[in-house]
């Protein structure tokens, strides 16, 4: 009997052993589990805390060091159509097969448009420092225009900044034209100063685009008022004999003439707008229907590109005609016509127009 109360007690005992064994086991299995749960909470904090601050461009530098200077994200330029002709890509327009005989003839003076509905609109004396602003203005609307640019009249073709707007201009598909080097009246010239005109604008294109004009308009239009008189006739046939297509224009919107670089002529944006919209409307009432229209602006002046371009485009298109570049309303509908030559641009262009 006392065996069997003294086996039982030592039962007892080892019981209460056994669970005060397990009660330590599963606690400190608990404890562990918090602590290795606190721990990975605490990593994928740091870790989120890391990623976030990843993803906005902040660096994360040991104390002490000196972060990195944060490199600029490349963005590729868009994909656009085109056709390589002569390893130059004619940019926007998609082409087939060999260009067509051009319709146009060099040494002809055009002052309107011929095809049925069309009306173009064309931009002397440039490039200038507003010229980025109406290309901004020319891709919302998405028409095509003409530049007729000089070498050295606002600016020097070759500084970076003017070439960049002529580049830009040619990339987005706009007809680019001569206006000469320097914007003379060529029938105060000889024939050799004319061909010298010529022929620096045409080796400034070719080392920017690897172009050379076909469509040319001389400055003031000089040379093409005269009906046969020896100073039309000397400047017709040298740009004749030079390949060159002469257009001018029949609607000069006078914003060279009274715009705001003229301090004689100061005026308000309003009456400017008045005046200038009033030669076109009236060249256009005067015309009648169904006459095709080549109207003359310039990119040099502010107000030209901010209000009366706006205007320009808001009043031909509402009249039902197709804005497109002078060659295109021409009849040269090919861009592949637009230019005499097309060659692989210069790799190191001169950076000045001197000597």
């Amino acid at each position: 009997m006392t065996n069997d109360k003294g086996e039982k007690r030592s039962m007892q005992t080892k019981n209460k052993i056994l669970i005060a064994v397990a009660s330590i086991i599963v606690v400190a299995g608990i404890a562990v589990g918090i602590y290795f749960g606190v721990r990975k909470n605490d990593n994928n904090s740091n870790s989120n805390s890391f990623s976030d601050k990843a993803s906005s461009g902040t660096s994360i530098v040991p104390s002490g060091t000196t972060s990195a200077a944060p490199q600029p994200t490349v963005v590729p330029p868009p994909l656009q159509n085109g056709t390589m002709v002569n390893g130059t890509i004619l940019p926007y327009y998609t082409l087939t097969g060999p260009a067509p005989a051009p319709v146009t003839t060099a040494g002809t003076v055009y002052t309107n448009c011929v095809v049925n509905g069309t009306y173009s609109i064309s931009y002397d004396d440039g490039p200038s420092a507003y010229t980025h602003e109406l290309l901004d203005l020319l891709d919302k609307e998405q028409i095509k225009v003409t530049f007729f640019v000089n070498g050295n009249n606002d600016g020097c073709i070759y500084d970076p900044t003017v070439r960049s707007v002529i580049k830009r201009a040619y990339d987005s598909g706009h007809q680019i034209a001569s206006h000469t080097w320097s914007h003379p009246q060529l029938t105060t010239l000889t024939v050799e100063q004319i061909t010298v005109q010529m022929k620096r604008v045409e080796q400034a294109l070719l080392d920017l685009l690897g172009i050379v004009p076909r469509y040319m308009r001389p400055p003031f239009g000089d040379g093409t008022f005269g009906n046969g008189n020896a100073g039309d006739v000397k400047v017709q046939s040298t740009l004749k004999t030079m390949g060159y297509v002469i257009a001018t224009w029949d609607i000069a919107t006078t914003d060279a003439d009274i715009d705001d670089n003229n301090p004689t002529h100061k005026l308000t944006d309003e009456a400017l707008a008045k005046i200038e919209q009033g030669v076109v409307t009236s060249a256009v009432t005067a015309a009648g229907p169904g006459a095709n229209h080549m109207q003359l602006m310039h990119d040099t002046y502010q107000r030209t590109v901010r209000n009366l371009s706006p205007w320009s485009i808001g009043y031909i298109k509402g009249l039902g005609y197709k804005i497109v570049p002078v060659a295109a309303c021409l009849g040269d509908t090919d861009p592949r016509n637009w230019y005499q030559t097309f060659s692989t641009p210069a790799a190191n262009p001169p950076t000045t127009c001197t000597p």
